[in-house]
């Protein structure tokens, strides 16, 4: 059965129909809004510069009042899958890597798996911090939400995360009720999650880079078999593929090559 609900805003880059081009599904993290792919650029650009066509898929699109669970987002993903044919790498950054390895028993065993700062688990320390987020969205307060949001992804001891000190900002970053809704959603779809099993059963190639200053998702909220990579970006937080390009550019390069993906 193919996904029969809205139409799911994507974006598409690289070679759209080069004869024999391996193809990446991204799923999107939370935004705030749609934001076409850029929160995932500097990867994007080494998936295409090496001749992957990559699909961007909005994850929260998936997302309304009907669904509960990440069980049921998942649900609405695995059954939009195959209207992107066939799929050589799978990847997901945060809650779309989350997903990614959820949806991992319905895909290809040989598939390849990109992640970045994907949780496969959560536990009580990054879902306090997610619900926190979640009910200032709740409240009516999109813009502080998105503050503190913001000040979470930074490594821990950057300016402005005020070390462990969990604070709002006292001129919230603009946003509307929209953007409330799918922060508060995404942020509580991930509480309670656990797909290690499914991520350690995966037999096929699985990097995951996480950054050892990371306020929410760290190492300890990783899942991986002995075949797969987990790499720890040193001093980076929930975005070391913006904090680190070349680095985190570099392992992408050399993981697609040893793969055969490029």
């Amino acid at each position: 059965m193919t996904y029969a609900g809205p139409v799911v805003p994507t974006a598409v880059f690289g070679p759209r129909t080069a004869v024999g081009a391996a193809h990446a599904l991204v799923l999107a993290p939370v935004t705030p809004r749609w934001d076409e792919g850029a929160f995932f650029a500097p990867v994007i650009r080494t998936l295409a510069g090496a001749g992957l066509r990559v699909t961007v898929v909005d994850t929260l699109s998936l997302w309304d009042e009907s669904v509960d669970s990440m069980a049921a987002l998942v649900a609405r993903c695995r059954a939009l899958l195959p209207d992107f044919g066939r799929v050589d790498l799978l990847c997901g950054n945060a809650l779309g890597g989350a997903v990614a390895q959820a949806l991992l028993p319905d895909v290809d065993p040989a598939t390849a798996v990109l992640l970045v700062s994907g949780p496969a688990r959560t536990d009580a320390v990054l879902e306090e911090r997610l619900t926190r987020i979640a009910d200032l969205a709740a409240a009516d307060r999109p813009g502080a939400a998105l503050a503190l949001l913001h000040q979470r992804v930074l490594p821990h001891g950057a300016p402005g995360t005020d070390g462990e000190a969990e604070t709002v900002a006292a001129e919230p970053v603009p946003a509307d009720a929209e953007a409330g809704r799918r922060l508060a959603a995404g942020m509580r779809l991930l509480c309670g999650l656990d797909v290690s099993d499914a991520v350690r059963a995966h037999r096929g190639p699985l990097l995951q880079v996480v950054g050892s200053h990371s306020q929410l998702v760290t190492q300890r909220h990783t899942a991986a078999a002995p075949h797969h990579t987990v790499h720890v970006a040193p001093g980076a937080g929930m975005r070391p593929h913006a904090e680190q390009p070349a680095e985190v550019s570099s392992l992408v390069e050399t993981f697609l090559w040893e793969k055969g993906l490029r």
